[in-house]
């Protein structure tokens, strides 16, 4: 029997309220999406467990990458909440021209390649190395690098690194798969190696100077904020979604020539993690016709031509094509002749971080208020005890979760 879709389209910026007065009506849609992971946070037990639907109808899980199908589930309940539909890996963006212009060799393009220091000598690509690339990177207006006796800060004409457009729980993820939300699910945490990524951004930023602070982030040097684009950072972290952003007019040369993408470092244990955005579709929990309801969800993600009217990237399928005839195009006017590997950003799905940095906590928007307040004194206020700061967070937190509403 054919399925009729009755479509409804909402704003982002009231789809929550909406969504959420349906629900309470009772009105809920049997099918919600394409939605991201923060998208259905908030809404913890309103969406249904896809894992018998997908025992029933037979529908093969084995094309998607482990790591993307334990993103799709809940981080409390372990409740698969969805399949893959577009995918937005990060990975490590790296200015070409201004590694070349330091003789600096390129970061590598595969986990477990070992990058090549100016000495010669092999070293693991992990964040203690971005460290000291990006510290030969970063560049006063006397041309003096952040290694050199006499380096100015306060006149950088350069930075070696970015986390571009990043918030608390996306920069800790970088350096390994975490949580706020404790094992019982209603007291706080900080993990140690989201402690070490705090402490790795801070650091970068006061001490070591590679990493810009938030005036000088916002500053036209930097292109108020939009850095990667500016043409003055060597390396950062950077998602897919951010390949529109690239330049401020789509139709004209960047600020730069050449750049490419590399893995992820990785961290102190020698673990891998790229974080990763990532849409679905969701069913309401009250469907009277999930079955159809999951038909319907099969058919939209199999459809390849409505990914590229989406934006974003297929999650099945031959992606490194999609890359090539959907992607490249876009940047002919603004990087003449560059060529990107796009199998870096493919492999890097494949590390993707579980439980999801976007993912349920109790008492969503206050919590994520709370401690994005304090992410973002890392960035604007020099001398703090980070360590202090972190504990604070986490009483604030607890707080926060038992008072979910």
């Amino acid at each position: 029997m054919p399925i009729l879709l009755s479509l409804e389209i909402v704003q982002n910026n009231t789809a929550t309220d909406i969504l959420k007065t349906e629900i309470a009506s009772g009105s809920a849609p049997d099918l919600i999406g394409p939605v991201g992971i923060k998208g259905r946070a908030g809404f913890a037990g309103q969406f249904l467990d896809m894992t018998p639907l997908i025992q029933n109808a037979g529908y093969d899980m084995t094309q998607y990458p482990a790591k993307l199908v334990d993103t799709m589930k809940d981080g409390q309940t372990g409740a698969l909440l969805g399949i893959p539909y577009a995918v937005y890996p990060s990975y490590i963006f790296y200015n070409k021209d201004l590694f070349d212009e330091a003789g600096l060799k390129y970061p590598p393009q595969k986990v477990g390649e070992k990058y090549t220091m100016p000495d010669g000598s092999q070293v693991d690509w992990n964040w203690d190395t971005v460290r000291k690339i990006g510290m030969l990177l970063s560049v006063d207006k006397n041309g003096k690098d952040a290694t050199q006796a006499g380096f100015d800060p306060a006149s950088q004409t350069q930075f070696g690194f970015e986390f571009q457009w990043t918030e608390g729980r996306r920069l800790a993820s970088a350096f390994g798969s975490g949580s706020l939300v404790g094992p019982d699910g209603k007291t706080a945490q900080f993990p140690d190696v989201w402690n070490a990524g705090w402490q790795w951004y801070y650091d970068g930023i006061w001490k070591d100077h590679f990493i810009a602070n938030d005036t000088e982030r916002n500053s036209d040097l930097l292109a108020k904020g939009n850095s990667l684009s500016s043409g003055h950072v060597a390396m950062g972290h950077m998602f897919q979604w951010y390949i529109c952003c690239m330049s401020a007019d789509v139709t004209k040369a960047g600020a730069f020539k050449k750049w490419d993408i590399a893995v992820m470092p990785a961290n102190s244990a020698g673990v891998t993690t790229a974080p990763i955005n990532i849409d679905t579709f969701t069913i309401s929990k009250g469907s009277p016709v999930p079955d159809r309801a999951f038909e319907a969800m099969t058919y939209l993600v199999g459809r390849l031509d409505l990914m590229a009217l989406y934006g974003g990237t297929p999650a099945v399928g031959d992606q490194l094509k999609f890359f090539h005839d959907v992607v490249d195009p876009t940047f002919a006017k603004q990087f003449p002749g560059n060529k990107v590997n796009w199998q870096v950003a493919i492999d890097m799905e494949g590390f993707a971080e579980s439980p999801n940095h976007e993912g349920e906590m109790p008492n969503y928007i206050k919590a994520q208020d709370d401690y994005g307040k304090v992410f973002t004194t890392l960035s604007t206020k020099q001398g703090l005890d980070l360590n202090k700061t972190i504990s604070d967070m986490v009483t604030t937190l607890t707080g926060d979760f038992s008072a979910t509403p």
